[in-house]
């Protein structure tokens, strides 16, 4: 089967790499898969880890860049559509894979009025899409199938845009479970952050903005020291709004002792998630499928999420964390739960890391993508 992926970005954000990754496990299948993606701005430095094709090229996965696939220039997405189409052609696509709404369009545009290839668009924000003519027109006139990674929105998008049942696919986000095995030896963290083993330490990985609600969780841990004085968080994550989002609050709220804001981890990022003892997600990013969430659960790390996006469809509440509606005096109470038990930390865990190997595993998502693709051109043909 000839695949092509689709992505008109050039940045290592939320969405590129579970396309990355997706795109090796189909290889892995045995399928011939080709990753279209944007190429870097000139002004960029070629070698900067947050670019797309740095990333790819550590995966061995060499992208086509030859296409504008830019969201600025419309003469440029224009002139995208006849150079696609005569792409797919050249290359006998069975299938193009889009993930943002910018190459869903293109591909979409440049692959209508041929019997190949059949257009799929994954959606990763897991919130509703918005009933748009432009959204209608692209799902239901130049798109074969849906994929979704929430039942829920999938359910709700379908109704919103009309589209048909069999066209409609959800597929379980996926991770890479061999790294984020937590029987393989990890650099201990804690010294160098000034916490010992004796404390609590609770974590959470999320871009730092302001709508992330770190507000709600700065407040929750300032009320739960109150009755577990060992509990320390430590914050991942980058953004330009790290001094009034992270620093000015804490200082604020004097729990800057407790709290270590250590950047974005990169190589070192999986020895930060085993130093947590559990770990908290409020608010879903830019990636939906709250990669950080699957991540932390394959780890064996309980969870306190909120209830929201796909957040509940990934913990199971009671079970592999717990789902609270995030005041901060629900938050500071599940966070108190927590860390005052560590057999209910310990069993949560160990909940998690079974779900995260049951569901989340890349071997497991290519092959329902490839059944996904098996069956819309069984209806074409």
């Amino acid at each position: 089967m000839q695949v092509l992926h689709l992505l008109s970005e050039y940045r290592w954000t939320g969405v590129a790499e579970p396309v990355a990754n997706l795109v090796q496990a189909l290889r892995g299948q045995g399928h011939d898969v080709t990753l279209v993606c944007r190429k870097p701005p000139s002004n960029v430095d070629p070698q900067d880890s947050r670019l797309l094709t740095v990333q790819l090229a550590r995966m061995g996965i060499e992208p086509v860049t030859d296409f504008s696939l830019s969201r600025y220039a419309p003469h440029l997405a224009v002139a995208d559509i006849p150079r696609l189409r005569r792409f797919f052609a050249r290359k006998q696509i069975d299938i193009v894979h889009t993930h943002l709404s910018h190459d869903h369009m293109v591909a979409g545009l440049a692959a209508c009025r041929t019997r190949r290839p059949l257009v799929v668009r994954s959606v990763h924000k897991c919130v509703p899409l918005r009933r748009t003519v432009s959204n209608r027109f692209t799902f239901r006139t130049l798109t074969d199938a849906y994929c979704g990674f929430s039942r829920r929105v999938s359910e709700l998008d379908a109704n919103t845009l009309g589209l048909p049942g069999h066209d409609v696919f959800v597929v379980e986000p996926a991770i890479d479970l061999e790294r984020f095995d937590p029987d393989q030896p990890r650099a201990d963290v804690r010294p160098k952050l000034g916490f010992s083993q004796d404390d609590v330490v609770g974590g959470i990985v999320a871009r730092l903005q302001a709508h992330r609600r770190f507000d709600v969780l700065f407040e929750a841990v300032r009320l739960a020291r109150k009755r577990v004085p060992a509990l320390r968080l430590i914050v991942m994550g980058s953004g330009t709004h790290a001094q009034k989002v992270i620093f000015e609050r804490i200082r604020a709220l004097k729990i800057e002792d407790a709290v270590r804001a250590t950047g974005r981890r990169n190589e070192d990022y999986v020895d930060y998630l085993a130093a947590l003892d559990f770990s908290m997600l409020l608010m879903p990013g830019s990636d939906g499928t709250c990669r950080a969430v699957r991540e932390a659960m394959a780890m064996g790390k309980p969870l306190i999420v909120a209830k929201r996006g796909m957040l509940d469809e990934l913990v199971p509440d009671g079970r592999a964390g717990l789902v609270i509606d995030d005041t901060p005096a629900n938050l500071a109470e599940a966070i108190v739960t927590m860390a005052s038990d560590a057999d209910l930390r310990r069993r949560m865990g160990d909940v998690g890391r079974q779900e995260a190997r049951a569901r989340f595993s890349l071997t497991a998502q290519a092959r329902a993508v490839t059944q996904m693709y098996e069956q819309i051109l069984r209806q074409r043909n």
